[in-house]
């Protein structure tokens, strides 16, 4: 599968709802296919890493509930993730307009305003304040030459 890809502006409305860009709006089985994105009539919305918001499909956010599954109760660092991580989760429809409504507390941990940038992220969909998003890009401190180069030295199929 394709996955989420691509950069596009969006608004948020006064009832908090974004519409979801038609070219990575998860859809149906059939149509999703045909995008080459994952099928989903409802997403998982959720804080993400780096200041923004992630939206999941429910396959993919299976995938994550595995992962940590795998792992030990135990580990400190697991337990803050889990509660971090679900404290602020919700399951959200996409409604017949293709919007889905993103709640006031991950607005706000995320800084968004009425205007947002959305990003395909291959399994998920993020949705940025465009200039928190313009300051991580700035400040992140390689290029993409560097960072490609590190994450694929110790891959044997490169």
């Amino acid at each position: 599968m394709l996955g989420f890809c691509g950069t596009y502006s969006g608004t948020i409305d006064d009832k908090g709802r974004l519409s979801i860009p038609s070219k990575i709006r998860p859809g149906d089985p059939e149509t999703s296919q045909k995008k080459g994105i994952p099928a989903a009539d409802r997403l998982i919305v959720t804080q993400g890493f780096d200041g923004c918001l992630s939206l999941y499909p429910e396959s993919e956010w299976e995938k994550v509930q595995q992962r940590l599954e795998t792992k030990s109760f135990a580990q400190k660092d697991l337990r803050f993730l889990n509660r971090r991580l679900h404290q602020f989760t919700s399951i959200e429809k996409i409604d017949r307009s293709g919007r889905i409504h993103i709640p006031e507390i991950l607005r706000k941990l995320a800084g968004l305003g009425k205007e947002v940038l959305v990003l395909g992220a291959n399994q998920t969909i993020e949705i940025w304040d465009p200039d928190q998003y313009e300051k991580y890009m700035d400040n992140y401190g390689r290029t993409l030459e560097e960072v490609a180069e590190g994450l694929y030295t110790d891959d044997p199929n490169r």
